[in-house]
C-alpha cells in the first residue's frame, strides 16, 4: 500500500504537467481501478489530510511574528476534527502507520510529531531520488558487511514546493555546531573534532564513537 499511496499522490500532483499530462491520468486512472474501493477512500484521506495541512502551512506562513503561535494553535484544531470524522489515516509519508490524533506543540510551527510539513520551499521529486539511491546504498555496504551509521529520513513530495519531512530525532545539525564555534567556525578544519570531544570528554568513548562511526 505505501508505495501505491505515494505514487497516486505524485500522479494527483503531476496533473497540471504540460508535457505528458494525458499518459499522468491514465495511468491515475489505471492505478485507482486496481486498487479497488477499499484503497481508494484510504488514499482519499490522506490527500484531505495533505490539503488540510497546506492551508494551514499558507495562514502560517502568512501570519505576523507575534501571531503565528496563536494562528496555529486555532488551525490546529481542524486537524483535530478531521481525526474525530474519519477516526483513523494513515500516514503518506509512511503508510505503515495509522494516525489516531495528533498532539499539538505550538512551539514547533511546522511540526506534527512524527513529521514536519515543509511548504513553499526547496523540496521535491529530486530530494525523493537522492534519498532513495542513498537508501539503496546503504543496503550494498551492509550487504558487504560495511556499516556506515547511515540515518536515512522519509521524504514525499506532495506539490510543487512542499512536502512531508521525516523527523530524525536527537539530531544536530552542522549549520549548529558550526555557529558555536563563532562566524568562521565553517572555516576551521577541527570544529567538528572539538564538538565530538566535548559530547566524549573521556578519551575510550571518543576513541570508540571516533573508530566505528568515522573510519
Amino acid at each position: 500500500m505505501g508505495c501505491g499511496s505515494n505514487i497516486i499522490m505524485l500522479l494527483k500532483n503531476a496533473q497540471n504537467e504540460a508535457h505528458f499530462k494525458i499518459w499522468y491520468q491514465k495511468l491515475l486512472a489505471a492505478l485507482q481501478f486496481c486498487a479497488g474501493e477499499t484503497l481508494n477512500n484510504e488514499f482519499a484521506k490522506e490527500r484531505k489530510l495533505i490539503r488540510i495541512l497546506e492551508d494551514i502551512a499558507e495562514k502560517v506562513k502568512t501570519a505576523s511574528d507575534p501571531k503565528r503561535k496563536e494562528v496555529l494553535k486555532m488551525e490546529l484544531n481542524r486537524l483535530q476534527q478531521f481525526f474525530q470524522e474519519v477516526k483513523v489515516c494513515r500516514l503518506p509519508l509512511n503508510p505503515a502507520l495509522v494516525v489516531q490524533g495528533i498532539e499539538a506543540d505550538v512551539s514547533l510551527p511546522y511540526a506534527m510529531g512524527y513529521i514536519i510539513f515543509r511548504f513553499k520551499e526547496k523540496l521535491g521529486f529530486l530530494d525523493m531520488l537522492v534519498l532513495q539511491i542513498i537508501r539503496a546504498m546503504d543496503s550494498i555496504w551492509l550487504q558487504e558487511g560495511l556499516d556506515m551509521q547511515m540515518i536515512i529520513y522519509r521524504c514525499l513530495s506532495t506539490g510543487k514546493g512542499q512536502g512531508l519531512v521525516q523527523m530524525v530525532p536527537d539530531a544536530t545539525t552542522l549549520a549548529k555546531i558550526h555557529r558555536k564555534s563563532g562566524l568562521i567556525g565553517p572555516l576551521k578544519e577541527n570544529t567538528i573534532k572539538k564538538w565530538f570531544r566535548h559530547h566524549h570528554p573521556l578519551e575510550s568513548s571518543y576513541q570508540e564513537i571516533s573508530s566505528q562511526n568515522f573510519k
